[in-house]
C-alpha cells in the first residue's frame, strides 16, 4: 500500500518544501489554509453526507467504536501527565495530543483514495467524532481549571464550547448534509456540481496546506534523543493504542464484519498521526508547542509506514 500512502505524503512534502522554499508570509499560508477549511474540506463533506441515505448516517456500531478509541487514548493521555505530575488544565492539552489525528486534512483524502466513495461517508461522519469530544474537553478543561481571574460558570463554559463546536465550517457542513439526508431532499444540480469541483480539489489541497502548515512549527531546537523519548507514549498512544482499542471495542464487543467498510474506516482513521489542531491549542493556551510540534512530525514520519501496513491488511479484507 506504499503506492497509496507515498504519492499522499509527498504532497505534504511539496507543500513543506514549497513553503520552506519561498518564506511567504504567515497570511499567505493562511489564506490557504483557510481555503481548505472554509471551502474544500467542508464542500467534501457536505456532498457526502447529503447523498447519503440516513441509514448509513445513523452507524451506531461505527460512532461507538470512535468514540471508545478516542475516550481511551484521551484517558490514558490523562494517566501518563499525573505520572509526570501535570495537572489540569495543562494535562487536556497532552491528553489531546493522544487522541486528536489528521483525520480532515489527511484521513479523508487517504480512506477515499484506498477505498474509494464508499469511504466517503464514514469518514466524514469520523472526522467530526474526532473532532468534537477533544476539543470540547480542552475548552471545558481550562474553562473549570485555569486561574485567568475570571470566573465562569459551567452553563457558560460549556455553551462556549459548543459554540466553538457549532461555528466550526466542518460541523457545519456536516448538519447541512444531513438535513438533506433526512429530509431526502434531492441536490440541485447546480450546487451538486459546485461542491462537486471544490469536493475534488479538497485532498490534494488539504495535504498541500498540511505541509504548509508544518513548515511554520518550530522543531529544529526540539527534535533530540530526549525529546523523542519523553514523546515516545502519547505518539504510541495515538497511533497504535487507539486503532487497537477501536478495532476491539467494533469487532469483538459490538460485532461489527472485518469486512465492513465502516469498521475499517474507524480503524484508519483512529490510526492517523498527531493533528495540527493540537498545536492550535498549545499556541492558544501557551502551554506543551515545542513537544506538540516535535510529536506531530515524528507521528507524522511512522505513520508512513504504519498506515501502508494498516491499509494492505485492511484491503485483503474487502
Amino acid at each position: 500500500m506504499l503506492s497509496i500512502v507515498i504519492p499522499i505524503f509527498l504532497v505534504i512534502l511539496a507543500g513543506y518544501l514549497f513553503a520552506k522554499k519561498n518564506k511567504f508570509s504567515k497570511d499567505a499560508g493562511k489564506l490557504i489554509n483557510d481555503y481548505v477549511l472554509f471551502v474544500a474540506l467542508p464542500a467534501l463533506l457536505f456532498l457526502s453526507i447529503a447523498q447519503a441515505k440516513p441509514a448509513e448516517l445513523l452507524h451506531w456500531e461505527f460512532v461507538i467504536a470512535t468514540l471508545a478509541g478516542i475516550f481511551v487514548a484521551y484517558m490514558l493521555g490523562i494517566v501518563l501527565s499525573m505520572f509526570k505530575s501535570i495537572s489540569a488544565p495543562k494535562s487536556s492539552i497532552v491528553a489531546m495530543a493522544a487522541c486528536y489525528g489528521t483525520t480532515g486534512y489527511m484521513g479523508v483524502p487517504i480512506a477515499i483514495a484506498a477505498f474509494g466513495e464508499a469511504a466517503a461517508v464514514p469518514a466524514a461522519i469520523a472526522t467530526i467524532l474526532h473532532n468534537i469530544p477533544a476539543i470540547m474537553a480542552v475548552i471545558i478543561t481550562y474553562g473549570v481549571f485555569s486561574n485567568d481571574g475570571k470566573k465562569k460558570s459551567g452553563s457558560s463554559i460549556l455553551l462556549g464550547a459548543i459554540k466553538t463546536i457549532l461555528l466550526n465550517p466542518l460541523t457545519l457542513s456536516v448538519i447541512a448534509g444531513m438535513f438533506f439526508s433526512f429530509f431526502a431532499i434531492p441536490l440541485p444540480d447546480i450546487l451538486k456540481i459546485f461542491t462537486g469541483f471544490l469536493a475534488g480539489a479538497a485532498g490534494p489541497t488539504a495535504l498541500f496546506a498540511l505541509g504548509i502548515g508544518l513548515s511554520g512549527l518550530d522543531t529544529k531546537s526540539h527534535i533530540n534523543i530526549k525529546n523523542i523519548i519523553d514523546l515516545s507514549p502519547i505518539i504510541a498512544i495515538k497511533i497504535f493504542i487507539q486503532p487497537f482499542v477501536t478495532f476491539i471495542v467494533g469487532y469483538y464487543w459490538l460485532g461489527m464484519e472485518s469486512t465492513d467498510i465502516y469498521l475499517i474506516v474507524a480503524i484508519l482513521m483512529s490510526a492517523q498521526p498527531i493533528g495540527a489542531g493540537v498545536y492550535v491549542f498549545a499556541n492558544k493556551f501557551e502551554y506543551f508547542q515545542e513537544h506538540t510540534a516535535v510529536s506531530i512530525i515524528i507521528s507524522l514520519l511512522i505513520t508512513v509506514f504504519s498506515l501502508s501496513f494498516l491499509l494492505e491488511t485492511m484491503t485483503k479484507l474487502i
